[in-house]
This record gives C-alpha cells, sequence and structure tokens, in this order.
C-alpha cells in the first residue's frame, strides 16, 4: 500500500514539474521580456497559442499580430525550451507509474549501450529530428528520452532546431504581405478543423 502511495505521489510530483516547467519558461518568461521591452502582453499569447498547434510554422502569425522576427523567434524558443522540458518530466512519470513502460525502456537503453556513439552524441541529432514532419518539438524528447539521451543537451539541441525552423519559415514570411499571411493562416485553421471534423466523423461512424 505505501509503495503503491509513493509510487503515485511521485508521478503527481512528475507532472507537477512537468507543468510549473512549462508555465515558467514557456508563458511566463515571454510575458516578463514582453513586458520589459513593451510588446502586448495579447500578442504574445496568440503566438504561444499559435505555435502550440501549427509549431514552427506560427512566425506569420507572429508578423500579423505586428511583432519583430525578434520577439517572435525569442517568444518560440523559450516555448521549445518549456515544451520540451516538460515533455520530459512526462515521459519519467509514466516509467514511474509502469513497470511494463520502465521494463521496455531499460531494455531499449541497453541495447543502445552497443552503440557508445550514438548515445553519446545523439542528443546532436535532435537539431533534424525536430524537422521532421509528424514528429517535430512534440515527438523529438520523446524519442531521446526512450533512448537515454543526456537532458540538457536534448532541451539544447531541440530548441535549436525548433528556431531554426521557424526562422526559415520567418525569412520566407516576411516576403509577404500581411493580408496573404492571415489568409494562409486563415487556410491552415479552417484544413486543420476540417480533418479534426472528419476524423471525430469517421471514428463515430466505425464505432
Amino acid at each position: 500500500m505505501r509503495s503503491a502511495v509513493g509510487a503515485s505521489w511521485a508521478v503527481l510530483k512528475e507532472i507537477s514539474r512537468a507543468v510549473i516547467f512549462f508555465v515558467v519558461f514557456a508563458v511566463a518568461s515571454p510575458l516578463v521580456l514582453g513586458l520589459i521591452y513593451g510588446v502586448p502582453a495579447g500578442s504574445i499569447m496568440s503566438l504561444i497559442a499559435s505555435t502550440v498547434i501549427f509549431q514552427a510554422a506560427a512566425p506569420p502569425l507572429g508578423l500579423a499580430l505586428g511583432l519583430t522576427p525578434v520577439a517572435i523567434l525569442t517568444v518560440m524558443a523559450c516555448f521549445a525550451i518549456g515544451m520540451v522540458v516538460a515533455i520530459l518530466e512526462v515521459c519519467q512519470s509514466l516509467a514511474l507509474s509502469s513497470q511494463r513502460v520502465k521494463d521496455w525502456i531499460e531494455g531499449v537503453r541497453k541495447k543502445m549501450e552497443r552503440y557508445p556513439a550514438i548515445k553519446k552524441y545523439g542528443a546532436v541529432t535532435c537539431i533534424a529530428i525536430a524537422w521532421i514532419p509528424g514528429i517535430g518539438l512534440y515527438g523529438t524528447p520523446i524519442i531521446a528520452w526512450i533512448l537515454g539521451w543526456k537532458r540538457i543537451p536534448v532541451v539544447i539541441f531541440t530548441a535549436l532546431g525548433f528556431v531554426v525552423a521557424a526562422a526559415f519559415v520567418l525569412f520566407f514570411a516576411s516576403m509577404l504581405s500581411i493580408d496573404l499571411i492571415l489568409i494562409i493562416v486563415g487556410i491552415a485553421a479552417v484544413v486543420c478543423i476540417t480533418l479534426l471534423v472528419i476524423r471525430k466523423y469517421s471514428g463515430t461512424k466505425g464505432k
């Protein structure tokens, strides 16, 4: 009984840490910087919300909100750091809550010991993994955690890859007019909503 309570407490602690890290880095830090440099809090929160959905493709909305490229990349860097740390904490809670997950992770990491170079330098590949569609910012830390890569390098290189990807998007978006950016964002939002509705309808029909 005590062990079960202790495990539950450990999981709750990890999840609480995840929430705190996300709020501090992804939300509070951009807002504080915005307050210092006179950037509207509403614009920052809108960019953060769009980054949750569009990830590295969110910079055009930042331009539409009147934010400078430096402000956009700063907000996205803070968001990336907070999100990666939070995901790593959640992954750790999974290992604490499930013996099956813990055993599987240990098995994977034992196999990775055969490849010391990957274990030592694998975190650097997070720069490239963060660019892969379908994995991006959310999937990269999960892969890194499964393979047992060190946390700090994973956070640094994943955030770096994410910011570089956002900078490329920002570079091309800066060549477009604000009206065109808004149209593109609107079309993307409609497509996402349509896909979600279709998926939900298909799932309901299948049942």
